[in-house]
């Protein structure tokens, strides 16, 4: 090898470890990507509950979380393991039947701008009342229009009663006319007694 050889080499050796060191020195938790900027929450709170009431003064659902962080430049709230409890008054059932219809908790979910609740992970959907022959649903997605009471999902469902299980890929449900409708049935399992969940 001769001298310009080495030369060459020395110099591209020289270029790399100087590149490599500035890749190594830069912070990479500073590297945002152009046009995005990291949202810090206006505040966080543990174990908030909302309570939205009708203009007459009754109780229509409930919102809680161990966790809650909101964005109010987004118009959003994160939620840590949130439950929601949807009411009826005794104005659309039985005077006997009214009160706390449906709990429904999940992992996660957001609420935007206090009108669309979307959850996701984990749902369960839980019968709090004595009237139909749902006992509990489970899915992986809902969203729930607050101002509408209605909800829907498109994800793969699970509905059990006391003597069946019905599995489908999406539905909506009426929550003041209490109707659910099954968009696409999969399977249903009767069972000849009662079973427990």
């Amino acid at each position: 090898m001769n001298r310009r050889s080495i030369f060459i080499i020395a110099l591209f050796l020289a270029g790399a470890i100087a590149v490599l060191w500035i890749v190594m020195d830069s912070d990479t938790d500073d590297i945002v990507r152009p046009g995005v900027e990291q949202q810090i929450p206006d505040f966080t709170a543990r174990g908030l509950e909302t309570r939205i009431f009708e203009s007459d003064g009754r109780l229509s659902h409930q919102i809680r979380a161990d966790r809650m962080a909101h964005f109010s430049l987004l118009r959003l709230t994160e939620l840590e393991l949130p439950v929601y409890i949807s009411y009826l008054s005794d104005e659309q059932v039985n005077v006997e039947d009214a009160g706390a219809v449906w709990q429904i908790t999940a992992r996660t979910g957001r609420l935007y701008d206090d009108i669309r609740l979307e959850l996701e992970e984990s749902i369960k959907i839980v019968n709090q009342s004595d009237v139909g022959y749902i006992e509990q649903i489970e899915t992986e997605y809902l969203a729930i229009d607050l101002q509408h009471r209605t909800m829907h999902t498109e994800a793969s469902v699970t509905i059990r009663g006391d003597r069946f299980i019905v599995h489908g890929e999406g539905m909506r449900v009426d929550l003041d006319a209490q109707q659910l409708e099954l968009i696409h049935h999969v399977e249903t399992i009767f069972y000849p007694r009662p079973r427990s969940l």
